[in-house]
């Protein structure tokens, strides 16, 4: 299995490569070879499968991984992140709701991205509950639209999202009638990663064990079967109203078990498979 993700050091972006547990950096092969710096780039020109092969053909230049980095989401700047609303049953229920019959979802901004081992950043003014929410995503792979079906065939990979939400915030917006922008949206409020997870290397998307974990206390587990609506049927669904691209990211809906983050708390998504997403939360001091 090839797990890639996204780094900075000092300023200087590489993208990364982990196989077998060792951390590799493959950034100069990639410009020599493809001249592409990120998995984005990889994408967008159908490059990755070229990728995949270079590496196993051991003709991409592997280098060892700088000692200190710091992790960046893996799909960097991606045009749409599009998540799910309450696609688990048990999910909607713990809020008394009944999850919606057909796909619903709304928009995070690609601002709100944050990387593995970066702050989750709650402003001092934001009051209540700000609850993890751990979930499978799904970046798109080719630019379609309006699929009559083959909807999984359009998925490049896989990663780990956690889609942070400020549940005051949220509140107040719900009764007001307005988008959920505000709640789900501030900066840091949507750690992603480690890994983007090539498609290849997970055969079935419907059967992983999804968990978050807080100060290692087991807060949300489940599997991606419970799923309401399925990867291939979300992406069908999503493609009837606009037009999917490559590093499009859909987060995919998460399970029941949300509970509120304190400052100070290390919150740990899993996926099977997929690595472990581990943030920190702090409280932003007011100036």
């Amino acid at each position: 299995m090839m797990r890639f993700f996204a780094w900075d050091r000092d300023g200087e972006l590489g993208l990364g490569l982990e196989r077998a547990g060792v951390l590799h950096d493959i950034t100069r092969g990639a410009v020599r070879d493809f001249g592409q710096a990120d998995l984005l780039g990889f994408l967008r020109d159908d490059e990755l499968d070229a990728l995949i092969a270079a590496i196993d053909e051991q003709s991409l230049l592997l280098e060892e991984m700088p000692g200190s980095f710091a992790w960046l989401p893996p799909i960097p700047r991606p045009g749409k992140v599009l998540a799910m609303v309450q696609n688990y049953r048990k999910h909607a229920a713990e809020f008394g709701n009944t999850a919606p019959p057909a796909p619903v979802w709304f928009s995070k901004l690609n601002t709100s991205l944050q990387g593995h081992q970066g702050d989750i950043v709650v402003p001092d003014w934001v009051d209540g509950r700000v609850d993890h929410e751990v979930e499978l995503g799904a970046v798109i792979g080719l630019r379609v639209k309006e699929l009559a079906g083959g909807g999984v065939d359009a998925v490049a990979g896989y990663t780990i999202l956690n889609d942070v939400s400020a549940r005051r915030v949220q509140k107040d917006d719900r009764e007001n009638k307005h988008p959920w922008l505000r709640s789900k949206n501030m900066d840091t409020f949507t750690p992603m990663g480690p890994y983007f997870v090539p498609a290849r290397y997970v055969p079935d998307p419907q059967n992983l064990h999804i968990a978050c974990r807080v100060n290692g206390e087991s807060r949300q587990g489940a599997n991606t079967a419970e799923m309401i609506h399925s990867v291939d049927k979300i992406v069908i669904e999503m493609s009837r109203w606009m037009t999917l691209e490559p590093g499009d990211v859909i987060a995919t809906g998460t399970p029941e078990g949300v509970n509120n983050l304190a400052g100070g708390d290390v919150c740990e998504c899993e996926i099977e498979g997929l690595g472990v997403l581990r943030n920190q939360v702090r409280r932003a001091a007011r100036d």
